[in-house]
């Protein structure tokens, strides 16, 4: 979900459609969302369902991204900076926004009450990343209940692999093999718990599902790796089509499927996001609302179905929370985000030597 410059920085001259496909991959997720909120089961494609394909989407471009920036600019120092400051202050005004508008406006509870709730001050500390979907009396009694916002899930997981993956390829040479090998080791453990011998009880760290984290973690390495270990020139839009056809002959259900996922689904992504000329280099030109229509999404979705009772009407619930989102994840970009990403210090030079 994170690039290194503001999408507004690169618009005189688009030259990828990453942006484009960060927006659509956030909108995918809002049109998937609404059909678990509506009670209806979720749409799937390639062996996921559509949500979950698009987070991995957002993995898998963050990874490369990321990784990029960290290439650039190996400085820890600017490098936690950025990652903070394209992650919280959009995060923070949204649950401020939540907690403090949208709770008292719905909660059946007095607003004393709701305020003095533990279950509030539980959700504030989604601002650090501790996932926490309740608020006291919100959201009770609908087709999702007791859920304000459940796409905050995948932030934790994303900031996680901020840290990570530079530490796997920080020491020197053989980077390349390093991030093979992990994203190799992920895999693995990504199949064998997700697919392959689920756990029979949760495991939970910092109140997030390791299962969870595991099915969507290896696509931010691969990502990475495709990053360190290909050049540009490797992406090519017709052999990734050609791969994506080919995927959809494997049976989804097998464990075959999801191990040519890992393959086809960061390579395809990755080639499309960089195909020349860039086609959708114009959906940025506006901003890069992606984020903002993750992190809005989801409680838009449930304030509709709260107030219109939309259970069983999933294409009702996404049309009618399209355009607010949509709304929202401007005035978050405009107002908030760039601002914030216009502090995004300086790439560091390279010491330049002298004569004597």
């Amino acid at each position: 979900m994170s690039s290194d410059l503001p999408a507004t920085l690169q618009l005189t001259h688009p030259k990828d459609n990453f942006d484009a496909i960060r927006l659509i991959a956030a909108l995918v997720v809002l049109y998937g969302h609404a059909f678990p909120l509506s009670g209806v089961p979720s749409p799937a494609l390639f062996g996921n369902e559509v949500q979950t394909l698009a987070v991995k989407v957002f993995f898998s471009i963050s990874g490369y991204l990321v990784m990029g920036s960290w290439m650039r600019d190996p400085s820890w120092g600017h490098y936690l900076w950025k990652r903070c400051l394209r992650i919280f202050p959009g995060l923070i005004v949204c649950i401020l926004l939540s907690a403090f508008v949208l709770g008292p406006v719905v909660t059946r509870l007095p607003v004393s009450e709701y305020f003095r709730n533990p279950w509030f001050v539980r959700y504030l500390g989604n601002m650090a990343l501790y996932p926490s979907y309740a608020l006291p009396g919100v959201f009770e009694h609908i087709a999702y209940p007791n859920a304000v916002n459940g796409s905050l899930w995948s932030l934790p997981v994303e900031f996680a692999m901020y840290l990570i993956a530079p530490l796997v390829v920080l020491w020197g040479r053989g980077q390349k093999v390093r991030i093979v090998i992990g994203s190799f080791v992920l895999c693995v453990l990504g199949l064998y718990l997700v697919r392959f011998a689920p756990p029979q009880k949760p495991i939970v760290f910092y109140a997030t599902s390791i299962v969870s984290a595991l099915d969507a973690a290896p696509y931010f390495f691969l990502g990475a790796a495709w990053k360190i270990a290909a050049p540009k020139e490797a992406f090519d839009l017709q052999t990734a089509l050609l791969a994506v056809l080919l995927l959809a002959t494997i049976p989804q259900s097998s464990i075959a499927h999801e191990i040519a996922l890992y393959i086809v689904l960061p390579y395809a992504i990755l080639s499309f996001s960089l195909a020349k000329p860039a086609a959708f280099g114009w959906m940025g030109r506006l901003g890069d609302f992606s984020y903002g229509v993750y992190v809005y999404g989801f409680v838009v979705q449930q304030t509709i179905s709260f107030v219109l009772q939309t259970q069983g009407k999933p294409f009702l619930n996404f049309g009618l929370a399209l355009v607010p989102t949509l709304l929202l994840a401007a005035a978050s970009w405009h107002l908030v985000e760039k601002r914030f990403l216009a502090l995004k210090p300086l790439r560091r030079r390279p010491a330049v030597s002298r004569k004597v």
